[in-house]
């Protein structure tokens, strides 16, 4: 006991001597030097080796800047006996006027005696990103929720008060097949970032149509029950309502980790030991990093039936804002000469539901089936796009002909009634065919015929022939015939053949999932080496595409199951546990993660992340091949 008080009195002494004989410096600093207009930047006041109290700075206004006050943290550091102490003040500036700023001076008491802050230039763009964030910067980390510095933990740690999440949906009530928007908005008093879902929505009976992270971040504070807090959307998605009914959406939980500070009091800096190491049972002086994850209160949605009053015959289901147009490749051409007939509907809505009409039957026209495209875009945070539909036209007669128009019928959500639109009208002119060289010349009058018009019209007459002694075996009886044995048995043959066939297909058709089980892994790794060639190529749009295809392809293949429901949770519950599980499962997860930030994220994208989610998709698909399945 007496060698603590000893060690703790020449601790004392160290920190007095050294504190009578260092200087004392005040430094302004920020984060950017130059900005956009609504973008922020931090502006820190640091005093260093303050000798006496130290007050709050005095900042009356800012030109071109609001701001607000992030807190005051502290810092006390030894190396080698000496002592040095430091206090930041940090705000946070908004730019909200372009040009060149001059932020400060300011002042500050220290000890009762009054100094001046240095100020600092920033220059503020008009528009646009004022700095350039790192390639291989996150997008979570530019925005989601980055709220104060660490602070001061209340003593019951992080609670709901500090940061919580609110699900909530646009509307109440829809009608079929209308988008509602579900957003989720995190609210935090914490420096915390936003880690994605730990527990993916429960959207049965719903289509799901999820908008891009990178269009969804917004930014923004509120003041809650007299405390300011920074709110930030981090997710939408449209769900699309399949039936009618009442539904209760379970929105999922989401992950975050959150930074904070214990008290710096004096015991919690003498906690450490001698080699840098600290006791188990004593608080922290620096930053600490939880993991948070924020529980969602479930939403209720009613879905109408679409009214029948109105209700156009032709109608399909199409709900939203639609225009519809065709066209055709050449409004001339030959007998036997392919047309293509094109459909197309754009707007807003669910574009992958909507039907397009079909063609009235045309007589002098072969069709065959049609082949459709959709295109969807998200970018305005509304589901838009287009589906293009093709029909091969080959006229079998030279003819002028009209394709007639189409309707279509659609449930306008802006003025809750049924519109009607109709394409134009395509004409077409058909020529003959040219004629073949060799074609003889018709005579006396009489007009060549098409084959297959010639027949026998009577049969009064019947002339007696001669059999040819050389082929009177074609009279014979047929069971003395060789060539029909012959094709008898060729026959019995061909026929255990197809029996042979047929049942093979059947049995494949039987099992489609263990056809889709042998085929995974080859497939998985052909779409691998077309990413590697990408990769050389540096396609970055083209290698996140392919290798997203690969693994979701792949597992939907491995659970039998469609492409569009492979998640994470989908994916542990078709696992049959054991010990590898759990490692397996966190390497997919941060797979799909970095797959989304690389297909999504605004960000430059290099090529050693590209090669780093090639060797996890590899090593992802070649433990997976080795986990057992339910």
């Amino acid at each position: 006991m007496f060698q603590k008080s000893l060690a703790l009195f020449f601790c004392f002494m160290a920190m007095a001597v050294s504190a009578v004989f260092a200087e004392m410096a005040i430094e302004t600093s920020v984060s950017k030097s130059r900005v956009a207009v609504g973008e922020e930047l931090l502006l820190d006041i640091s005093i260093s080796d303050a000798n006496g109290s130290i007050s709050k700075p005095v900042v009356s206004s800012i030109e071109g800047f609001s701001y607000y006050s992030q807190g005051h943290s502290q810092e006390i550091t030894i190396i080698n006996g000496q002592q040095s102490t430091r206090s930041v003040f940090t705000y946070v500036l908004i730019a909200n006027a372009p040009g060149k700023k001059t932020i400060g001076p300011f002042e500050i008491s220290v000890g009762g005696k009054n100094y001046k802050i240095a100020a600092v230039q920033v220059d503020v763009a008009p528009g646009g990103s004022g700095s350039q964030a790192p390639p291989n910067a996150s997008p979570y980390s530019q925005g989601p929720v980055v709220a104060p510095p660490p602070r001061a933990l209340p003593q019951d740690g992080v609670t709901n008060q500090d940061i919580f999440v609110k699900a909530w949906l646009d509307k109440d009530e829809v009608y079929v097949n209308e988008p509602a928007i579900l957003t989720y908005t995190i609210y935090t008093r914490l420096s915390s970032v936003y880690k994605g879902f730990e527990k993916e929505p429960v959207t049965t009976g719903f289509w799901v149509e999820d908008f891009p992270p990178e269009k969804t971040i917004r930014r923004t504070e509120q003041i809650l029950n007299g405390s300011r807090y920074v709110v930030a959307d981090v997710r939408k998605m449209a769900l699309f309502p399949t039936q009618v009914g009442a539904f209760t959406v379970d929105p999922g939980t989401i992950a975050t980790t959150v930074e904070v500070r214990d008290r710096d009091d004096f015991d919690s800096f003498f906690s450490y030991n001698i080699f840098g190491q600290r006791s188990p049972a004593s608080s922290s002086f620096v930053t600490q990093v939880f993991s948070k994850m924020l529980p969602t209160q479930s939403v209720s949605l009613v879905a109408k039936a679409l009214p029948e009053a109105g209700k156009p015959s032709n109608f399909s289901g199409a709900v939203g804002n639609y225009r519809i147009e065709s066209s055709v490749d050449k409004t001339e051409a030959e007998e036997g000469t392919p047309i293509t007939y094109r459909v197309r509907i754009s707007g807003n809505g669910n574009i992958n539901t909507v039907d397009t009409p079909s063609l009235p039957k045309m007589d002098y026209f072969k069709v065959y089936d049609s082949s459709s495209s959709v295109h969807i875009s998200k970018d305005h945070l509304v589901v838009e796009g287009e589906k293009v539909t093709e029909t091969v036209l080959v006229a079998k007669k030279a003819g002028a002909y009209t394709i007639p128009p189409l309707e279509f019928s659609y449930f306008d959500t802006a003025s809750r009634s049924y519109k009607t639109l109709h394409t134009v009208a395509q004409r077409l002119t058909i020529t003959s065919g040219t004629e073949p060289e060799n074609q003889p010349a018709s005579s006396a009058g009489i007009e060549p015929v098409e084959k297959g018009d010639v027949g026998v019209l009577g049969k009064d007459i019947r002339f007696i022939k001669k059999i040819n002694a050389k082929k009177a075996w074609i009279g014979q009886p047929l069971y003395r015939n060789r060539l029909y044995w012959t094709l008898d048995l060729l026959l019995l043959i061909g026929f255990f053949v197809f029996l042979f066939l047929s049942g093979r297909r059947t049995g494949d058709a039987n099992d489609l999932r263990g056809m889709r089980l042998r085929r995974s892994h080859r497939v998985a790794r052909q779409r691998l080496r077309k990413s590697e060639h990408l990769l050389k190529k540096e396609d970055h749009d083209g290698f996140y595409a392919e290798i997203s295809k690969a693994l979701y392809d792949y597992f939907a293949d491995k659970l039998n199951i469609p492409a569009q429901r492979v998640d994470l949770e989908t994916i542990q519950t078709g696992l049959d546990g054991g010990s590898s599980s759990p490692e397996l499962l966190a390497d997919i997860k941060a797979l799909f993660d970095e797959l989304a930030l690389g297909r999504f994220a605004s960000v430059e994208k290099s090529g050693e992340q590209m090669k780093r989610v090639y060797g996890m998709a590899d090593r992802v698909i070649t433990t997976f091949e080795k986990a057992k399945l339910k």
